[in-house]
């Protein structure tokens, strides 16, 4: 890490000596390993370490973004001397520049514990027994015809120190893991996959071979059969993984670019009950382990718990200080680092079991919003529930709708939010949806 600050700070000085009133850099080095295990062997292995720096210059009123990976000192003068040229020939923008010096204060000084030896010290040989563990886990289920199955590993370090010319300084360690298993299974003369995985910063929080294995088993075996039903409004019921895809596109156009193109049904809406008194939602940065954690944003600001909707109220919007400042408002952050909507007290089962007539829906199929007017339209696949029984597996159907009105239609909240992703997302109820199919 000391090398990183050096390289860093010796940037910013001669970034300011050849002319940049201002200067926001960072330097990092990491390292990536990819494994993919298919028919008891190595399908594909990837392993690289990567440093590089990376700098915003703020030259006579104009902003330019610029990268090297060559990190010799002589090579780094000659790529600013550069690049200030280059963003001298820039159009002017008076929104652009550095973040105020308040909002570096007050960091928390919480050990977010994003960082795992065991991780770091994770060779292909180690990657490669997880992957063959996970296959033989997955072929272990006979009650589904398998014809395929592929399991893989990802492994990532890094170390990034930045710093800005106005007084701000940050570092941050960081490793992650991932093991993932895909399943394709026979269907007449379709082919049906689907999958499972889990992610986490320290090797003791993933979840074990079996898991990941019987619910990549679980999720292919609705995958067979499927047919349309008849076009309906029905209870729509959205699994962890679907409702996290879901929320995440409701607010989308919450974000300071989407503001200023005038693309974004939240505009003027803040202080709004937009949906329902169980949408609950915050941005935890500080959550400990999270995989998108972190004490400081990318222009440097404190990271801080901060309500999204607050009973269905929207509270902010997203915002840089490029973006507050074009739209005469206060920064916030440029975007969520890990969302978390509060828990009800039932799990999926209990859910399910109290709709008559509804679609279970576990993965999205292509589609699209209208991110002015909040329409949209989505393929979904799923299992239909009658009588809070789970009976036909359902494809090649939509969901319509507007995102305002659906919102207000939420009518519970699970209490199973993947605790190995980065969004905490329980399942979630939403009633009287259109489905159209037959």
């Amino acid at each position: 890490m000391d090398n990183l600050k050096q390289l860093v700070a010796y940037t910013i000085d001669k970034a300011k000596q050849l002319g940049a009133q201002d200067a926001s850099c960072s330097a990092i080095h990491a390292r990536e390993l990819e494994l993919s295990w298919r028919k008891a062997k190595i399908e594909t292995l990837a392993s690289a370490g990567q440093s590089a720096l990376g700098i915003e210059l703020y030259v006579d009123g104009r902003y330019g973004a610029y990268s090297t990976s060559d990190l010799r000192r002589e090579s780094v003068s000659a790529f600013l001397e550069k690049n200030i040229a280059m963003t001298r020939l820039l159009d002017p923008d008076p929104a652009r520049g550095l973040a105020d010096p308040k909002r570096y204060e007050n960091r928390s000084n919480v050990d977010l514990q994003l960082f795992d030896p065991k991780v770091a010290e994770l060779s292909p040989e180690n990657a490669t027994d997880i992957c063959k563990k996970l296959e033989d886990a997955v072929l272990t289920h006979k009650e589904i015809p398998i014809t395929d199955a592929t399991t893989s590993v990802g492994i990532g370090t890094s170390e990034r120190y930045s710093a800005t010319s106005n007084g701000f300084e940050g570092s941050r360690k960081t490793t992650s893991a991932q093991v993932f298993a895909s399943i394709v299974v026979a269907d007449g003369d379709k082919k049906p996959s689907d999958y499972a995985y889990t992610s986490a910063r320290h090797i003791e929080d993933l979840a074990s071979i079996d898991d990941i294995a019987s619910e990549a088993a679980y999720f292919a075996s609705l995958r067979i059969g499927q047919k349309k039903l008849p076009s309906a409004n029905r209870t729509l019921i959205l699994d962890r993984r679907t409702a996290s895809s879901f929320v995440t596109r409701y607010i989308s156009p919450i974000s300071g670019s989407a503001l200023i193109r005038k693309q974004s049904y939240f505009d003027q809406k803040i202080g709004q009950k937009l949906a329902s008194d169980l949408f609950d939602l915050h941005d935890d940065p500080l959550r400990i382990r999270g995989l998108g954690s972190q004490l400081f944003d990318a222009e440097g600001m404190s990271a801080q718990k901060a309500p999204v909707f607050d009973k269905g109220t929207l509270r902010q919007f997203f915002l840089d200080n490029y973006s507050a400042r074009k739209l005469e408002l206060d920064a916030t952050t440029a975007a969520p680092s890990q969302l978390v909507l509060t828990p009800g007290s039932r799990d999926l089962a209990a859910m399910i079991k109290d709709v008559n007539d509804g679609i279970y829906v576990i993965g999205f199929l292509g589609g699209n919003m209208d991110p002015v007017r909040g329409d949209f339209s989505y393929g979904i696949v799923g299992v239909a529930i009658e009588n809070g029984q789970l009976t036909q597996h359902v494809s090649e159907m939509n969901i319509t709708g507007n995102f305002t009105d659906i919102m207000l239609r939420l009518s519970e909240v699970g209490n199973d939010p993947k605790r190995d992703a980065t969004h905490q997302i329980p399942s979630l109820r939403f009633d009287d949806v259109a489905f159209s199919g037959t």
